[in-house]
């Protein structure tokens, strides 16, 4: 059952440093919240949609803890794009229509995004945006000094190397 949405000053100030992020005014964000608070919502959902609506060639790469929940959100993501009420808000961009897969799919327009878990592989893929959402599982994950620093050598090695010029 879909909860009714109630936003608050939060998802005003996510939403405002979103927006900044796509003018290119903030490169770098990182969004602390508590679980349960909108974040993956509207920065793992809404604002790929959203960016790919006003900037419809544009490559998004998305990774969390798994690629499982890193595909659910490009399922979700793919699922705005399809709905009639964003064509009518962004005319400009649509699904191609062979595409089907949540975890990797293309626009009309070129744009494509790639969902991933961290450590997975994106060679061969460029990234205007990368979101990276719950990067660690739990906190016992957190606590692990080997699976931060592999989760860091990745981001380093992999992720950071992935970025177009003037990305965030």
């Amino acid at each position: 059952m879909q909860r009714e949405y109630k936003p608050s000053w939060l998802h005003e100030e996510i939403a405002d440093k979103l927006e900044a992020v796509e003018q290119g005014k903030i490169k770098r964000l990182m969004l602390f919240v508590p679980p349960r608070h909108g974040k993956s919502q509207l920065a793992s959902i809404n604002f790929p949609a959203w960016y790919l609506g006003r900037n419809p060639r544009r490559e998004i790469i998305i990774a969390s803890y798994s690629g499982e929940l890193a595909t659910d959100f490009g399922g979700k993501t793919r699922e705005l794009i399809a709905d009639p009420i964003y064509r009518d808000i962004f005319s400009r961009v649509a699904l191609k229509k062979d595409e089907k897969a949540k975890a990797k799919w293309l626009t009309t327009q070129k744009g494509s995004y790639t969902a991933v878990g961290v450590g997975g592989a994106i060679t061969g893929r460029g990234a205007d945006i990368f979101l990276i959402d719950d990067p660690l599982k739990n906190e016992e994950e957190a606590e692990s000094e080997l699976i931060r620093a592999k989760s860091w050598n990745w981001y380093r090695s992999t992720a950071y190397t992935r970025l177009e010029k003037d990305a965030a």
